[in-house]
């Protein structure tokens, strides 16, 4: 009998569960590893959205590759914002390819215009505008002229000349070295031509101070939001203009929410 109880209470003293202390340690050192391996993991999965968009513009590439090779070497004349409805033969209309993966919501929705699809909730027209001067196009109102134009890939120093890249507000654009950046981020274009500020549409922060582009030579990198003031828009296009550090401008002559991203 005495052998049982001293048996009984040697159990009581070392129990096989864990105590209450050494489950609040553990679950103290579970939170500390979540806390901090989450900033890790939102950086990583953020990554994984900048490259899955670069990856759609190579795709983008090869799309605008076949359509030249179909039609004599030519891009098409003007097609507003409807480019991307006119490539769908050579694309397969794969919705997923219209979009950023940082864009899933319209501003009307509530997003962001950095993270925003073009568009509206009913009628969304992807996240990427195409550079209207590589159109083969005789369109010469608000002060366009014709030598401005690419209408083709015949040219010299492709690597500098945007074909298509992130973008907000709209889906086509024909950004002038003269262009203003935008006061806030998603600030409109003030017109057409020249009078039209349109380096704007694709003047937002959608990937750390930076856009994904698809240039002529069908390369794809991350352009700074100031370099866009140095990319050979057009023909004719003055990488040297007044917004860039070779034509004079200063930090402070940027808008406030810009000033700080890295000068070209």
């Amino acid at each position: 009998m005495t052998r049982r109880i001293i048996r009984r209470k040697s159990s009581m003293i070392n129990p096989t569960g864990f105590t209450l202390i050494e489950l609040l340690v553990v679950i103290s050192i579970i939170a500390l590893l979540m806390a901090i391996l989450m900033p890790t993991l939102q950086k990583v999965r953020k990554q994984t959205k900048h490259v899955m968009c670069r990856s759609n513009l190579k795709q983008w590439g090869l799309v605008w590759a076949m359509y030249l090779e179909d039609s004599n070497g030519k891009f098409p004349d003007y097609l507003a914002d409807t480019w991307m409805r006119q490539l769908t033969q050579y694309y397969s209309n794969m919705n997923a390819l219209l979009y950023c993966a940082m864009t899933t919501k319209t501003v009307a929705e509530g997003a962001p215009v950095r993270y925003a699809v073009i568009g509206t909730p009913t009628a969304p027209r992807g996240s990427y505008a195409i550079n209207e001067w590589v159109y083969d196009s005789d369109d010469t109102s608000d002060g366009r002229k014709l030598t401005d134009y690419w209408r083709n890939t015949g040219h010299k120093g492709l690597a500098n000349v945007p074909v298509m890249g992130d973008a907000a507000t709209r889906s086509d654009g024909q950004p002038y070295p003269t262009d203003s950046p935008p006061n806030f981020e998603g600030e409109p274009r003030t017109g057409v031509g020249t009078a039209g500020n349109e380096m704007r549409v694709f003047c937002i922060d959608r990937h750390d101070g930076a856009v994904n582009m698809l240039f002529m030579d069908w390369s794809v990198r991350p352009v700074g939001l100031k370099e866009l003031w140095a990319l050979k828009w057009h023909c004719t296009f003055d990488v040297t203009g007044p917004w860039t550090r070779a034509g004079g401008v200063q930090p402070v002559d940027w808008p406030l929410w810009m000033r700080a991203l890295k000068e070209y």
